[in-house]
């Protein structure tokens, strides 16, 4: 891979983007209209399905002529598309499987067409773990059609290939990644504020729209539907992929120092906390801690310092009665875990799971949990609680061996890069990926908003390396210039 050849691809890129702009600022300032004459009941029930083709066609357009938008809208709509299902569930009725929440798989899946372009850049020790990541999902796929049904097998698949192929994506489009990581910190930019301001937001004064969904979900695990009675759950479902949905904002944030996020990160600090999701505490804690002594050197005090600075601008906030009173007793619940409630439904769920396991080593099959569940003819499951068990609950012994291989494959991999010490993007892309692995005991993280988040992460950090080993930043490149002597390419900054 040529030091050379990397700026004219940059620059193509980078022109590229440019002359996709116009259009693609006219098809969201449209898709933006669409969607707000939609909420305001333009349509009818009929919306769901004009939302999720609009969708999907602003997706081609930005794919195609502005692909750094492209990356920013994926997460969009993973972030924002539940609440916009809020809004039309509380105009047209509640739906249990809204055709709404179709609209982020969909534009995910536009990622796959880059792997289909480039089919022959797949390969190589960076691509490999997927090979056998997808061999693992393919299997539980024809386990869950034979048992489960096709819809929801074939549902479920998307829900995995999605996040997968924008992984992918990334990886393959290691040329532009200036554009893509510019578009995504971006987005972060004003993303993680509106998530953090909503979910403060939703406890105290509990819209309609979200009182309205609590009511007719029964979704008794979130609380009460009154204000300061429930765990935020902001602009998605629940709390869980709310909460790591900020964490990542956090960490990706802190670990490249974005202007304005002194005064941003405290809203978001505040949201998490209000979600009381343990698991989304523990793992922000992990991402702060590897961001700031994994990163550059030169940067570990200013990290410090921002730290402080979030906790000192988010304690007025926290030292509030009703806000200190409900988070405090989530934080006492870690010296009694074994007293919890939630502890012990888990353990009983992982029990009756292990039985599972053990009595039927093929699975049970796509299907069999998430937001299959809704397309079956029985009542099922929804969850396990715990995604390393319900990865071989549902995938078996063969799929989930070969899955668990492919993480291991991934996780050895980014071990192995050593730029992050000069790329705080990179590194906190690691910090991502390594944050969501200590919540695989907790719930599943490979699909849905979280699942993208968490395959983006690694992607994003496998596109960051390919690019800094291209231009003579990586460690690797580095050894090469020093051992033959060659000028190295200036370096890119981060």
């Amino acid at each position: 891979m040529e030091a050379a050849s990397v700026r004219p691809a940059t620059a193509v890129a980078a022109r590229g983007e440019a002359a996709g702009v116009q259009v693609s600022t006219v098809v969201f300032l449209l898709y933006f209209l669409l969607t707000l004459a939609g909420l305001a009941g333009v349509g009818g029930r009929l919306f769901a399905y004009i939302f999720v083709a609009a969708s999907t066609a602003t997706a081609l357009v930005a794919y195609y002529r502005a692909p750094g938008r492209y990356v920013a809208f994926v997460y969009a709509l993973w972030f924002f598309a539940p609440w916009v299902r809020r809004m039309v569930d509380l105009r047209h009725g509640y739906q249990p499987a809204s055709f709404v929440l179709m609209a982020p798989v969909m534009v995910t899946l536009v990622a796959l067409l880059t792997s289909l372009y480039r089919a022959r850049e797949l390969r190589g020790t960076m691509m490999y773990p997927f090979v056998l990541t997808i061999l693992g999902v393919v299997y539980a796929f024809f386990i869950g059609v034979l048992k489960n049904g096709v819809l929801p097998a074939t549902y479920s698949l998307l829900t995995w290939l999605g996040p997968l192929g924008f992984a992918m994506h990334l990886m393959l489009n290691w040329r532009m990644f200036p554009l893509l990581r510019k578009a995504f910190l971006d987005f972060l930019w004003w993303a993680v504020p509106v998530l953090g301001a909503y979910g403060i937001y939703q406890v105290v004064a509990l819209p309609p729209w979200d009182k309205y969904w609590m009511i007719t979900a029964d979704v008794a695990s979130i609380g009460q539907p009154v204000p300061f009675g429930f765990r935020a759950f902001g602009t998605m479902n629940t709390p869980g992929p709310f909460a790591v949905a900020i964490m990542a904002g956090i960490v990706f944030m802190l670990g490249t120092a974005r202007r304005g996020m002194v005064l941003t990160l405290p809203l978001a600090l505040v949201s998490l906390l209000l979600t009381r999701t343990r698991s989304g505490w523990v793992a922000l804690a992990i991402g702060v801690l590897i961001v700031q002594f994994t990163g550059p050197l030169k940067r570990i005090a200013r990290n410090w310092l921002f730290v402080a600075v979030m906790l000192a601008v988010a304690t007025p906030i926290l030292s509030l009665d009703t806000f200190r009173s409900s988070i405090m007793r989530r934080f006492a619940s870690f010296a009694s875990l074994e007293d919890d409630s939630s502890i012990k439904t888990r353990a009983m769920l992982s029990r009756l799971a292990i039985q599972q396991i053990g009595a039927r080593a093929e699975g049970e099959g796509l299907g069999a949990t998430g937001g299959g569940t809704k397309l079956l003819q029985v009542e099922r499951q929804a969850s396990i609680d715990n995604g390393f068990l319900e990865l071989f609950y549902v995938m078996g012994w063969p799929g989930g061996c070969l899955v668990m291989l492919g993480l291991i494959g991934q996780l050895l991999t980014l071990a192995r890069f050593r730029d992050s010490r000069a790329d705080t993007f990179a590194n906190a892309s690691r910090a991502v990926f390594w944050a969501f692995l200590a919540m695989l005991l907790i719930g599943d993280i490979f699909t849905g908003s979280s699942g993208t988040i968490f395959w983006g992460a690694y992607g994003f950090a496998c596109c960051a390396h390919a690019y800094n080993y291209a231009t003579g930043r990586a460690l690797r490149s580095q050894q090469l210039v020093r051992e033959y002597g060659a000028p190295a390419p200036a370096a890119v900054g981060s």
